[in-house]
């Protein structure tokens, strides 16, 4: 698993302040289909690649304990410290090595972080971790559409035809822009669920916030120092004329869909 695309610890903390968080909708369509096989109460849920912690939370309602992990010193620190929680904890651990007993998980969840690990080992920790029965599911999402299709113009040739092109991890070129159509998977039958997305109002400037997380700008920053802010202030500024708006930039609301690709697959009872 890739661990240095979000190891600082101010990318910890506008990561726990501006990504989409994931809602008890998307929680409860995952646990519904964990109980299609599990008749007994769900024991424990694993969330790989937890971040600050925000997708841990949502399992905490279905789950007597729910470990979130995350191969960031940074994040799981954000996550321990913003954790209300008393059947939630997190970890410092990657994928490929879950500090749990074998056979004692019913859910293993990864959201927008699969594409990172190394299936092989990964897939065996799977076989390892899950009870017979137990689930695995990864969800990832699709950036930036807009309801005004010249801003989803603008923000795709800034993010992939610019000058931040070659930052993307030929990793989220391969899985993540193919929809995990192609992600190797533990288990045969997979179900595949395209009906959910993130969908809210946001002012530009937290859409810039949200682009700042972003690893490729991350990675684009780390190469070219220099650049002190200014393409993402370019960005806004392109944006902002887009809209053609005469209210202040703060001011100007824009609706963003962030579409969802789920993958559930279950171990075999036998």
């Amino acid at each position: 698993m890739s661990n240095h695309l979000f190891s600082e610890a101010d990318h910890a903390e506008l990561y726990q302040k501006y990504r989409p968080k994931w809602n008890a909708e998307f929680a409860e369509k995952v646990v519904a289909f964990v109980k299609e096989k599990r008749s007994s109460p769900l024991l424990r849920a694993v969330d790989i690649g937890c971040g600050s912690g925000q997708s841990s939370e949502i399992l905490a309602p279905h789950f007597q304990h729910v470990l979130g992990i995350d191969v960031s010193e940074p994040q799981i620190a954000m996550a321990s410290a913003n954790n209300k929680l008393n059947n939630v904890e997190y970890r410092v651990a990657p994928a490929e090595s879950i500090p749990v007993p074998d056979g004692s998980v019913d859910l293993v969840m990864c959201l927008q972080a699969a594409h990172f690990f190394d299936f092989e080992k990964f897939n065996a920790e799977m076989d390892r971790v899950l009870v017979p029965g137990g689930c695995l599911a990864v969800a990832g999402t699709i950036y930036d559409k807009f309801s005004q299709d010249e801003l989803t113009r603008i923000s795709h040739q800034f993010l992939h035809q610019g000058p931040i092109k070659d930052c993307w991890h030929e990793r989220l070129d391969r899985y993540v822009f193919t929809e995990y159509r192609t992600l190797p998977m533990p288990y045969d039958g997979a179900v595949r669920d395209d009906s959910m997305s993130f969908e809210f109002d946001l002012t530009i400037p937290q859409y810039i916030d949200l682009v700042s997380t972003y690893s490729p700008y991350r990675e684009f920053c780390r190469r070219n120092p220099e650049d002190n802010g200014a393409f993402l202030q370019n960005l806004q500024k392109s944006l902002y004329e887009a809209t053609a708006s005469t209210k202040p930039v703060e001011e100007v609301i824009v609706h963003a869909t962030f579409p969802i690709f789920l993958l559930l697959v279950r171990k075999p009872e036998v």
